[in-house]
C-alpha cells in the first residue's frame, strides 16, 4: 500500500484495520466485476435536482446548445454541508447505473451534496448534445464543472459566506481517467485546481493496455456486452441527427465493429480530433502526461485491484512507485473492476467516503 504522508492518522489508522475481504458469493475478479449487474435497487434518492450544464461543440469553442444532465443529490441537513462531490460513470454507463447511485447515496448521508453526471451522449442525457464522450473529452469537463461552482455560488451563497465548500470528484472505471484528464488540462488563474479532490476507483490509466486486455479470450463476453452499449449509443445519437435513416453505409459500419478497439479507431478518435487510434490512446492516457503536469493535480486517491479482469493494475503500480510522496494509493490483492464488494457493503465506496472527510 502507498500513502501520502499528509493524509489523516484517522484515515490511514481506518484502512489498515479494515483492509479489503472478499465476500460470499462474490469470489473472484469476475463475480466481484459483475455483482452490480445482478442487483436490483429498489430505493430511490432523494432531494434530486435536475441540472443542465452548457457545453460548447466538440472541437469548438462555439456554443450550440449542447448539454451535460447532472442530478444533484443534498443531504437531509445542509447547515452541516461539508461540500460537494461530482461522480461520473465508466465505458458505456450513465447515472442510471446501479454502483454510481449508490456511492452516491453513501456520501450523501454522510453531509456531501452530489453532482451525478451523465457524459456527452450518455444515458437520459442522449438528446442534449451532439457526439459522444472519449478519456479525454476535458472540454466538456471543465465547461461542466465551472458552471456547477457558478451554480454553486449562487443557489449555496449563504453557507458558503459562513465556509468555503470544497469541490471533489469520483470516476468510476474511465470516469476517473476523464476527470483526471480534465484537471491536467485545466489552466486556473493563480494556479487554481479544477478540483479540491479527486478519488478514481479501477480507472485506466494507460489506454493501449487496457485495449489489449479486454481483447483476450477470457473477456469476449465483457467486450461484446460493453461494445453493445457503445453501439447502441452511437446509434441513437446519429439516428437523433438524422443521419442514420438513409445512410446504408453507415449503418453498416457501424454493425460491423468486432471490438472496442475499432470503435475507438473509427469513431472515437476521429470525432475528437486525434489523428490515429495510437494518436488517441497515448493522448487520453494520463500516466503519460502525470509527471509533467503534476502541480495542477489536487490530492488524489487511487483504488485498484490485481484481479481486475479490464483494467491492468501495472499502470497504477508504477504510478505509486514514483509518486508514493504525492497520492494516496491502495493496490488490493482482490476486488475485481469496479467490485470490492465485502460483507459490509462496499468497500471503495467507504474509503472514498473516509478519504474526502479526511482531508
Amino acid at each position: 500500500m502507498g500513502r501520502n504522508n499528509s493524509i489523516s492518522f484517522s484515515f490511514s489508522d481506518y484502512v489498515k484495520n479494515k483492509p479489503f475481504r472478499e465476500v460470499l458469493p462474490w469470489i473472484g475478479g469476475d463475480l466481484q466485476t459483475l455483482r452490480d449487474t445482478f442487483v436490483i435497487d429498489f430505493s430511490k434518492s432523494k432531494k434530486n435536482k435536475k441540472i443542465f450544464l452548457p457545453i460548447n461543440k466538440i472541437l469548438s469553442k462555439k456554443f450550440e446548445y449542447d448539454y451535460l444532465l447532472g442530478f444533484l443529490e443534498l443531504p437531509e441537513n445542509l447547515d452541516s454541508l461539508r461540500g460537494f462531490v461530482i461522480v461520473t460513470h465508466g465505458l458505456g454507463g450513465s447515472t442510471k447505473r446501479f454502483g454510481l447511485r449508490r456511492i452516491s447515496r453513501k456520501l450523501a448521508n454522510n453531509g456531501f451534496g452530489v453532482l451525478k453526471l451523465n457524459l456527452r451522449g450518455s444515458g437520459s442525457a442522449r438528446y442534449l448534445a451532439k457526439g459522444n464522450y472519449c478519456a479525454r473529452c476535458s472540454s466538456d469537463i471543465i465547461s461542466a464543472i465551472n458552471y456547477f461552482k457558478r451554480f454553486i455560488n449562487l443557489e449555496f451563497k449563504d453557507l458558503i459566506k459562513i465556509n468555503t465548500l470544497p469541490i471533489y470528484g469520483v470516476g468510476l472505471s474511465l470516469g476517473g481517467t476523464i476527470l483526471l484528464n480534465a484537471c491536467l488540462d485545466y489552466d486556473g488563474n493563480k494556479g487554481e485546481k479544477l478540483l479540491d479532490g479527486l478519488a478514481c476507483v479501477s480507472s485506466p490509466l494507460d489506454l493501449s493496455s487496457c485495449s489489449l486486455c479486454i481483447q483476450k479470450s477470457r473477456n469476449y463476453i465483457y467486450q461484446k456486452w460493453l461494445l453493445h452499449r457503445l453501439k447502441n449509443q452511437l446509434w441513437d445519437g446519429l439516428d437523433d441527427e438524422g443521419k442514420i435513416l438513409n445512410n446504408e453505409k453507415l449503418r453498416k459500419k457501424i454493425r460491423a465493429l468486432k471490438s472496442i478497439r475499432e470503435f475507438d479507431q473509427k469513431f472515437t478518435a476521429p470525432s475528437w480530433g486525434f489523428d490515429s487510434l495510437e494518436d488517441y490512446y497515448v493522448k487520453a492516457s494520463p500516466i503519460f502526461r502525470i509527471q509533467n503536469s503534476i502541480k495542477k493535480l489536487p490530492q488524489m486517491l487511487f483504488l485498484h485491484a490485481k484481479d481486475d479482469p479490464w483494467v491492468p493494475y501495472n499502470a497504477t503500480l508504477n504510478l505509486r512507485e514514483k509518486f508514493i510522496d504525492k497520492f494516496t494509493i491502495f493496490i488490493t490483492e482482490k476486488g475485481g473492476h469496479n467490485g470490492f464488494h465485502s460483507i459490509n457493503g462496499c468497500w471503495s465506496d467507504e474509503v472514498v467516503k473516509n478519504w474526502f472527510i479526511s482531508i
